[in-house]
């Protein structure tokens, strides 16, 4: 299976989600606490950048994606979302109701509140999806593209 981690990088972390200690990984792998140490923060860093690339495709191929901030109420979501869908004449195929089952079961909320920043998305098969990461919006990506590399 291909990977952006290499081998080493996977079997620290397989032995780490074990529960040992860099050190004991070392010991295991005969190399130093240090070089066991930056493996695993390369491979975490690769992770988190190839969660952030699914999330900008995941963005790419939505009809609508809205922020959510910390400390929101969930009942201002569904009208965020109505809004949105009207600007871009988009259908949403959820009532308010289905809209707030859906967070209450998936976003990061403390009782009606959000807990921390997540993207709520609507696919292309009209599905609903939560993201914890937040991105820049899809236009100033591009915006940003165009001004680096004009045509």
């Amino acid at each position: 299976m291909k990977s952006f981690l290499t081998e080493q990088q996977i079997r620290i972390l397989q032995l780490r989600a074990k529960g040992l200690k860099q050190s004991e990984i070392a010991e295991l792998l005969g190399t130093s606490r240090a070089n066991v140490s930056i493996l695993e923060h390369r491979a975490l860093e690769k992770i988190e950048k190839a969660k952030n690339t699914l999330l900008i495709w995941e963005q790419i191929n939505s009809k609508i994606s809205i922020e959510v901030k910390k400390g929101e109420d969930i009942f201002t979501i569904p009208d965020k979302l109505f809004k949105k869908a009207d600007e871009l004449k988009i259908k949403v195929p959820y009532s308010t109701a289905e809209i707030i089952a859906f967070l209450v079961e998936h976003a990061p909320l403390d009782d009606r509140v959000a807990k921390r920043d997540f993207t709520l998305f609507l696919d292309a098969q009209d599905r609903l999806k939560i993201s914890e990461c937040l991105l820049e919006d899809i236009d100033e990506i591009r915006k940003n593209n165009r001004s680096e590399n004009p045509i």
